[in-house]
């Protein structure tokens, strides 16, 4: 039944992912006559495509594709249809809105099923081991399937990407953190005006995501934030200044949680595999704003194969459709007049390297595969000798700036480890600069684009964490904690935040668009060329804000 309700874009396009998902359908987005009919229903929703309706299909042309629908190509796709311009996005993951077996649409990180990890049999963790000795990976064994958490593993580095609409919003921490001045000054294009950056497009980018903080007097008094608070006061006592940072999560949601009003998420050790509740997502944000336009159509479980260009400048993008089992439903091929990449820093990478060398888009120079970064990420536990709590928020809400042995930037943030016992330890993701960059080769045999991340590329940032917190743990009595990390002081291969691979400037023009290829655009992470030394996904959004911007002012 049809109600008579009327809501906003935003609200409708929610709307349509719950509905849509319901009914089991495959292709996501309405006609732009259905915005008129308030909420949508079940029989609007049958001009959709079922699973098999959509393997029936033959090729077909679009105006503009959008390949993922992560930060950049999310932001994307919103702002071509609100020019009007009709959109097709292509997701490799998941549409996330089918409850599984006990009721909910994400899996408890301590019950994982076939829900968590994207075809692998078994979870894979930065924190490696309990107690130094029991690997974690043996004790969490899992159904093989369209998980909504990938990892990606090459030779010293293992980076961990969101599989599903909404990309790595899905599974990452909530963190909309603005990189400091000096160092988008840094590593930015000087094309690229910074001032305008921070004036207008974090600003736009930060308000569409819904950044919000924690209140100051709720983050004092709170049992779930405990462990937080003894890590800033341990990082002030050292002369480091705090802060709390600004949150995808909604933390008027979070109060209710501790008030018992709401169902738990964040304080309920939700996070890694997705939240059920609180988090502010982007299909919670851009991409339902996005289908509230009725331009836009999205294609889950969708992998994008290769990329070559016709004679008439069209883009031929093969694709190949799965079900969650794996097995495929259709390959198919589809032409687009403009092309939007947004697969992420090792998507987005590998299917161009894999273009260059396979000889499908020849003209792609030399820079593509160039200058990855893993944002200079390192893990540490420390024993702290102090109550921390045995409550936690799994949300971070609270880092510290400091400076490493390079008078050069460090930005870490407290995270907790929600076991439900109190460890007396804190835990903490820590992002510095990265002089030694990785590329990209391509494995001919295996058919696909490798990283390769040197063994001697982590020593810079390990030195640089280490420096700020051997100076906090000194001040404080505190000592790191080997048990997390196989014996290991810290955690230095692994990355929950790539950047690069298609650096802007080098590989691209200033707005993205690929040198030697008209008409294509890159518009994710893939684009920043060093260490943005912050959590990636607001400087992501912001870019493809002030990217978009100019591509449309230019059709």
């Amino acid at each position: 039944m049809t109600s008579n309700k009327k809501l906003s874009r935003r609200q409708w396009g929610q709307s349509v992912l719950a509905i849509g998902s319901q009914l089991g359908l495959s292709s996501v987005g309405l006609p732009m006559r259905a915005l008129s009919m308030g909420v949508p229903s079940a029989a609007t929703l049958g001009m959709l495509m079922t699973e098999d309706a959509y393997a029936a299909q033959s090729d077909e042309h679009v105006s503009n594709l959008v390949v993922g629908t992560g930060y950049g190509g999310s932001v994307t796709a919103l702002r071509l249809a609100q020019k009007g311009q009709s959109v097709t996005m292509l997701e490799m993951g998941r549409l996330w809105n089918t409850p599984g077996k006990d009721g909910k649409i994400f899996c408890k990180p301590f019950a994982p099923d076939d829900r968590s990890m994207w075809f692998k049999d078994r979870i894979t963790a930065v924190f490696s081991t309990i107690g130094g000795v029991l690997p974690i990976s043996s004790l969490l064994k899992v159904p093989v399937s369209a998980g909504i958490l990938d990892v990606v593993s090459s030779p010293n580095m293992d980076v961990y990407l969101g599989r599903g609409v909404g990309g790595g919003s899905l599974v990452n921490l909530a963190m909309l953190i603005t990189p400091y001045r000096e160092t988008l000054q840094r590593i930015m294009p000087a094309s690229v005006d910074i001032n305008e950056m921070y004036k207008t497009y974090y600003p736009r980018a930060l308000a569409a995501l819904k950044g919000n903080k924690i209140r100051p007097a709720y983050y004092q008094a709170s049992a779930y934030h405990k462990y937080a608070r003894v890590a800033c006061a341990q990082a002030a006592k050292a002369g480091i200044p705090w802060r709390t940072l600004d949150s995808g999560y909604d933390m008027a949601y979070m109060e209710q949680e501790e008030a018992g009003a709401v169902p738990k998420s964040a304080l309920g050790t939700e996070g890694g595999f997705g939240n059920n509740y609180g988090k502010m997502s982007l299909d919670k944000t851009y991409i339902a704003e996005a289908l509230g336009t009725g331009l836009v159509r999205i294609q889950p479980l969708t992998e994008v194969t290769s990329i070559s260009r016709a004679a008439d400048g069209r883009y031929m993008v093969s694709t190949k459709q799965i079900d969650v089992s794996g097995a495929v439903l259709a390959t198919r091929v589809i032409s687009c007049d403009r092309l939007f990449l947004g697969g992420g820093s090792i998507g987005t990478t590998q299917l161009l390297v894999k273009c260059r060398a396979t000889g499908t888009l020849p003209n792609l120079n030399e820079h593509i595969g160039t200058r990855w970064s893993s944002n200079g990420e390192i893990f540490m536990v420390r024993n702290v000798f102090t109550s921390t709590g045995a409550k936690t928020s799994v949300l971070p809400v609270t880092g510290i700036d400091a400076q490493d042995h390079r008078k050069q930037q460090v930005y870490s943030m407290n995270i907790a480890i929600p076991l439900g016992i109190d460890l007396f330890s804190t835990a903490h993701i820590t992002m510095t600069q990265t002089p030694e960059l990785g590329h990209f080769t391509y494995d001919a045999q295996a058919q696909k684009a490798v990283l390769q991340w040197s063994a001697t590329a982590k020593d810079e940032p390990v030195t640089s964490a280490r420096t700020v917190y051997d100076k906090i743990n000194k001040v404080n009595g505190a000592t790191y904690n080997r048990s997390w990390f196989g014996g290991k002081a810290v955690g230095d291969n692994a990355t929950y935040h790539p950047l690069g691979g298609c650096p802007i400037g080098l590989a691209t023009s200033d707005i993205g668009e690929v040198k030697g290829s008209p008409g294509m655009y890159v518009m994710d992470a893939s684009l920043f060329p060093d260490s943005l030394i912050a959590n990636p996904a607001l400087s992501t959004a912001a870019l493809a804000e002030r990217n978009i911007e100019r591509i449309i002012a230019q059709m």
